[in-house]
């Protein structure tokens, strides 16, 4: 963009933006006022139907006197001239009532002294009184307005073939809808379904084609807003809501132009004033562009060459205000300046760079640098000749350049990951002076920013782990020799302990230090079945002996194996039983034995005071089993790694091999099953495992042979 474009458009921020702001803000108030206009008029039209409807449900209550007239059990023949004179006493609003034989022919007629026609009003309603007794129910004809007064008839059939034909007063009715406006030109009014308004309303000034609120009313639902309707050539906005009990609807409209008529001038106004604004602005920057925006772009272009050639060729003409001429000279010396300085630098750079070119050459490690596509940024010569790649090439990527199958598998699988820290291990043949070795290697992955194309590159990791693999296999097979020849003496020390258990007479010390001593064995006992089991599970040799288990027996029992343990170091243990009783299939032995580690650890680290819950609730699909303690709580970082092989936290190296978590996780997938740790630093941890119901039971015992 250049310097010209953004200084106008800057001015025009500081002088328009204000404007435009009033402008979106009347805009925004418009919108506001047109939604709360024709809410307004939406309530006035709802009322207005309420009160017709009102008034209805009144007007047909005032028919319950003929119930008594037409009613087949009436002990006594009725007179019924006095019942009608009755009802139209006490109902002020029938302001006639017309009573029709079968013939049609008037048998009584009773019309008030407040109507001002002289004719009888049944007279206008011959073919209404027709319909009602062919179609034996209540027939409603349409209001009728005579010599300015508004009635509403309505028939009634009798069940012996007669009509009542009754006009009730519209006058009270209309008067109050007809008042009920908004604004100086608001008018809400009563039209019929086909549009028309119903007769002796004031329509004076809202002149319309009823075809065209038909339209309204068809198009919209229950209610509707009516926009730039057509009264006497001037436009109106509203709404309406239709009559349940009547085929009517009430019409609440306002002329736009009171509406929001001083809005839309308002915004006019403001957008004139901002096209004038804008017009001075261009003038005020074409006036002072020579001045300021010239000079500037000189110094801009001078700059870009000198970045792009590293060197001042000509300096930049001092033009523009004074001001700008001590900012031009000041520039040409600063470049002047950097062309000196850059040149001192440069050797700096080459230096600095050779000496981390040989500390990566001389490391043992393979270190190689691709792109998000593979392609090699750097490698050096270690990995480089593990990989089979001959040298460093624009062809050359990664993993397709890569000679040795192991490493190839390897590291396309890493490529496809978008994990950003991946590790891998691989057993790949590396070729020597004599022979061809098998090594094993771990190969770390970490994803970084390439700073120049803000995209993500690997730095891949080679390390030779054969020494490694050695050592732990050596530490293996000592773990393995010393647990077979320890579980002789083993077996004998905890066997005795049970016997003096049940020979020597009970006593707290004696019971004290028996309970001690076999719990010690049990855990010494414990540990080497984790290392043979361990074993069998790494090379998938363990069996499952699938049993029903109860899991509120088995948690109860390593809580009372432990009891010894946990009352001299004051921890208090407790169990969290189902509410049910929860049966499951696994292998009882091992399952007891992740529960026993579980505690065992947070035994170990259990602060005196503490406490430790076992609990186990079930799903449909798994059995869950839970060990909670008080005690320091596991970092977040550690969670998933304490159940690898040999790894333990840094404070607790001296607490133990380091296996019983890894043997827990092997033994409950074996069981198809989960193990995870929730836990807060500070406050305790809660392992977690799962047993899944998918195990098959074990098989029923054959039935005992027929006797003979």
């Amino acid at each position: 963009m250049k310097l010209t474009t953004r200084f106008l458009l800057i001015l025009l921020g500081i002088a328009v933006l204000p404007l435009l702001l009033s402008v979106g803000w009347n805009i925004y108030q418009y919108n506001s006022s047109v939604a709360s206009y024709f809410e307004l008029h939406k309530g006035l039209s709802r009322l207005s139907a309420v009160n017709v409807d009102e008034w209805f449900l009144t007007t047909n209550r005032s028919l319950a006197f003929l119930y008594e007239i037409e009613n087949p059990l009436q002990a006594k023949k009725l007179d019924e001239a006095g019942v009608i004179r009755q009802a139209a006493r006490i109902n002020s609003d029938i302001m006639s009532l017309s009573l029709l034989g079968r013939d049609g022919q008037e048998q009584f007629f009773l019309q008030s002294d407040k109507v001002r026609e002289k004719k009888s009003l049944a007279s206008y309603a011959v073919d209404l009184s027709s319909r009602a007794r062919d179609s034996g129910i209540v027939t409603a004809g349409e209001p009728l307005c005579v010599k300015g007064q508004a009635f509403f008839p309505l028939a009634y059939p009798l069940v012996d073939g007669r009509v009542v034909v009754f006009h009730f007063a519209m006058d009270k009715l209309l008067g109050k809808i007809n008042s009920q406006h908004a604004g100086r030109t608001g008018r809400v009014f009563i039209s019929d379904g086909q549009g028309r308004p119903l007769p002796c309303q004031d329509m004076k000034g809202l002149d319309y084609k009823p075809e065209d609120l038909k339209k309204v009313f068809k198009s919209g639902g229950r209610t509707g807003t009516l926009a730039k309707f057509d009264f006497s050539g001037e436009a109106y906005s509203g709404a309406y809501a239709a009559i349940d009990k009547l085929d009517w609807a009430a019409v609440s409209v306002q002329s736009e132009d009171e509406l929001y008529g001083k809005q839309r001038k308002s915004i006019l106004v403001f957008s004139l004033l901002a096209v004038a604004i804008f017009g001075i602005t261009m003038v005020v920057v074409f006036l002072i562009s020579n001045r300021i925006i010239v000079p500037i772009n000189n110094m801009v272009n001078g700059v870009k060459g000198f970045l792009r050639t590293q060197h001042l060729d000509e300096v930049i003409p001092a033009v523009g205000w004074p001001e700008i001429k001590v900012l031009v000279g000041v520039l040409n010396r600063l470049m002047l300046e950097l062309q000196a300085y850059r040149a001192f630098q440069l050797n700096q750079i080459v230096e600095e760079k050779g000496k981390a070119q040989a500390l990566i050459d001389t490391i043992s490690d393979g270190v190689i640098l691709v792109d998000d596509r593979g392609s090699l940024i750097y490698s050096n010569n270690t990995a480089l000749k593990l990989l089979g790649i001959p040298r460093i090439s624009p062809e050359v990527s990664v993993p397709r350049s890569v000679k040795n199958e192991a490493f190839f598998k390897a590291l396309t699988e890493m490529m496809a990951d978008k994990e950003k820290y991946i590790r891998s291990e691989v057993d790949a043949p590396v070729p020597t002076e004599t022979s061809t070795l098998l090594k094993s290697f771990r190969i770390i992955s970490n994803q970084f920013l390439l700073a120049t194309l803000k995209r993500p590159g690997r730095v891949l990791i080679i390390r030779d782990i054969t020494s490694e693999k050695e050592i732990e296999k050596a530490k293996e097979d000592f773990f393995h020799m010393i647990t077979h020849d320890m579980r002789a003496p083993l077996s004998t020390l905890q066997g005795y302990t049970e016997l003096l258990m049940k020979k020597i007479p009970s006593s707290p010390s004696t019971d004290k230090y028996l309970s001690s001593m076999l719990y010690s064995s049990r855990r010494l006992r414990g540990m080497i079945d984790d290392i043979l089991n361990t074993t069998k599970l790494e090379r998938g040799n363990m069996t499952l002996q699938l049993d029903t288990i109860d899991a509120e027996a088995i948690i109860t029992r390593v809580r009372e194996n432990h009891e010894p343990v946990a009352g001299p170091k004051n921890i208090k243990l407790a169990v969290s039983a189902p509410p049910s009783k929860i049966l499951f299939t696994g292998d009882p032995i091992l399952l007891e034995r992740v529960i026993t580690n579980l505690m065992g650890n947070s035994l170990k680290f259990t602060p005196g005071g503490g406490s430790i819950t076992l609990s186990a609730w079930e799903t449909p699909g798994e059995v869950f089993f839970a060990v909670e303690d008080t005690g320091p709580g596991i970092p977040e970082s550690k969670r998933k790694e304490i159940f690898e092989k040999y790894s333990q936290m840094e404070e607790h190296k001296s607490m133990g091999f380091g296996l019983g978590l890894a043997m827990c996780k092997m033994t409950v997938e074996l069981h198809k099953g989960r193990i995870w740790v929730e836990s807060e630093v500070g406050k305790g941890s809660k392992f977690i495992f799962t047993v899944s119901r998918s195990m098959s039971a074990p098989a029923a015992p054959p039935p005992p042979p027929a006797a003979a």
